[in-house]
């Protein structure tokens, strides 16, 4: 983590540090009613991974085994979570919002800002962040906003400021395009129209792509000069170097293509397209082509009418009519940017349940398929041995919306406990 963030973090939380790190232990046995792992499955048609009556183990902030109540037995030492009513499930996780950096800045001087970096900006105690656990959100991937077509780079989240050396995921967690709509200048520049933004997209992703052509030259001996150093395009070789996706902010049909055909197909980049409402469901096919290629839908669940397609009367759920035209890399997000909206992420699954999704896509819609879209699947996103222990527990499933998050577990730390739920039982004995 840059010093800079690491100072800053730790100021903003110092007052809740003690309150929340003080004599908690470290090693917990939370005895569960069902554990649904959210875990990748050998046949793809067995749907989820539940164990009734399970029991997870979490020592130093990771999952140290997980099974029926049968299969694993608890330690002594352990602090026993009594969930033996309750649903056991992985953390949410938020692929597109704006909280925690105070509602998402842009530099709207140009259209064009590869050297601008979210990272150092993050305030955890913005209370939209501290609402968001409340729900289940555990890791977000926030970000500056859309008003230019690189707006430049986002960062990955913990929301758990307790300890500030852990927050951070990945400090360049994508790289932010926008395209459609928002970015559409009014300034009389060639952000004005749409193949102007591309004309200038297309000029900064050429010098990038050169700029890392080359250093892969140099470092591989390829190449006896050294390049010159252009600090604005080294994050931009992350994502030509495929350790970062790009994020595209899009919409319509037209703008869905574009957005593949340009950053996938010509550029090479692990690419997610996001908002992608207005009928954009109608290039679902060829997003299903790509394997690496993500949608990620909201805040918008449902078209009614079409910009491009013929008005039909009905209300089209997107996440429905996504699945139904083959794609497979789908996540759901809020968009959020201040108190009221990140915690709402589970709701958003439930009403795309509502119009038409079925409700495992739904809930991997929310967990491990943003986490696979951000290339941080090995850490976060299901519950399995070895990964960072992000758990929610509540009464019903994450989908059931009529019950409140019980508690809130991240990198092995009770962060929320809702008034009454009194699920920490006692210490086994030593």
């Amino acid at each position: 983590m840059k010093v800079g963030l690491r100072i800053a973090v730790a100021i903003l939380c110092v007052f809740r540090l003690g309150a929340i790190a003080q004599g908690v232990p470290k090693s917990y046995a939370i005895r569960a009613g069902k554990i649904l792992t959210m875990a990748q499955l050998k046949d793809p048609g067995a749907g989820l991974r539940v164990i009734n009556h399970g029991v997870i183990l979490v020592s130093s902030g990771k999952i140290e085994a997980l099974g029926g109540a049968c299969e694993v037995a608890v330690p002594d030492g352990y602090a026993v979570i009594d969930a033996s009513d309750r649903w056991v499930m992985p953390g949410i996780v938020e692929a597109h919002t704006h909280i925690a950096v105070e509602g998402g800045f842009n530099d709207m001087v140009t259209t064009i800002n590869p050297e601008l970096e979210i990272d150092e900006s993050v305030n955890l105690e913005d209370i939209a962040a501290r609402k968001a656990v409340t729900g289940g959100v555990t890791t977000i991937h926030t970000m500056p906003g859309s008003g230019t077509n690189l707006a430049g780079f986002t960062v990955i989240v913990k929301l758990d400021c307790s300890h500030p050396e852990e927050v951070i995921v990945r400090e360049v967690g994508a790289m932010k395009i926008a395209q459609a709509y928002n970015p559409e200048r009014r300034a009389g520049d060639l952000g004005a129209t749409r193949m102007g933004m591309a004309w200038m997209l297309r000029q900064i992703l050429d010098q990038a792509r050169e700029y890392t052509d080359a250093w892969d030259s140099y470092t591989s001996g390829r190449r006896k000069d050294k390049p010159a150093l252009r600090p604005e395009l080294e994050n931009m070789r992350r994502a030509f170097k495929g350790e970062i996706p790009a994020i595209v902010h899009s919409a319509e049909a037209w703008g869905i293509l574009e957005s593949m055909y340009m950053f996938h197909d010509e550029y090479r980049m692990d690419t997610i397209v996001t908002h992608t409402s207005f009928c954009g469901y109608m290039a679902g096919e060829e997003a299903a082509k790509r394997e690496k290629v993500h949608v990620n839908i909201g805040p918008r669940l449902v078209d009614f009418r079409g910009w491009n397609a013929p008005i039909d009367g009905r209300f089209h759920g997107m996440g429905a009519e996504y699945k139904s035209r083959g794609v497979k890399n789908l996540s759901i997000n809020t968009d959020a940017v201040g108190w009221g909206m990140q915690e709402e992420l589970a709701f958003q699954a439930s009403m795309a349940v509502h119009y038409g999704l079925d409700e495992v896509a739904a809930m991997e819609a929310i967990t491990i398929q943003p986490a696979r879209a951000l290339g941080v699947d090995d850490r976060i996103g299901s519950l399995e041995v070895s990964k960072d222990a992000d758990i929610v527990i509540k009464k019903g499933s994450l989908l059931d919306v009529t019950r409140p998050v019980d508690l809130v577990m991240i990198n092995g730390r009770i962060v929320y406990q809702r008034r009454g739920a009194n699920l920490l039982a006692k210490e086994s004995p030593s």
